[in-house]
């Protein structure tokens, strides 16, 4: 998926890039919510945009698909599943067990999260910078 954004601000290699908020953004979960309630995402600077730039980047297709479903699928399926375990002891069980895997699945996926923050395959990448008046419809900076 191709969005616009404007950097904010360079890391190394990589630009902290900020995009207006659409209706697919909260299903994506590619970007995390910065200090301006805008959705922020940290993307592979190859072509040297510099902080002010408004750029296009490319959301690699496996993150968005790949993270709602560990951010939402582990958690509730872990869940369910100490649920059942739990019922084959009692009642009482069956909520404790759902409970304690649940907090070991959210502490799965932020280890999940971290190691696909830190893989090159899953990273954003600013794929062009664009000229100072295309995008300004969708940008409100």
């Amino acid at each position: 998926m191709l969005d616009q954004g404007r950097v904010m601000k360079i890391e190394n290699n990589l630009a902290w890039v900020e995009f207006t908020s659409n209706s697919g953004c909260s299903r994506c979960g590619a970007c995390v919510r910065g200090a301006s309630g805008k959705m922020m995402n940290q993307a592979e600077n190859t072509i040297g945009a510099q902080a002010g730039d408004l750029v296009e980047v490319k959301i690699s297709p496996q993150v968005m698909t790949l993270f709602p479903l560990i951010a939402f699928g582990v958690p509730i399926g872990l869940f369910f599943i100490g649920l059942v375990l739990g019922s084959l002891i009692s009642e009482f069980a069956s909520v404790v067990v759902g409970l304690l895997l649940l907090l070991f699945a959210f502490t799965l996926t932020r280890m999940i999260d971290r190691y696909i923050a830190g893989e090159k395959r899953f990273r954003s990448r600013i794929v062009r910078r664009l000229k100072e008046g295309q995008g300004e419809g969708r940008m409100k900076a």
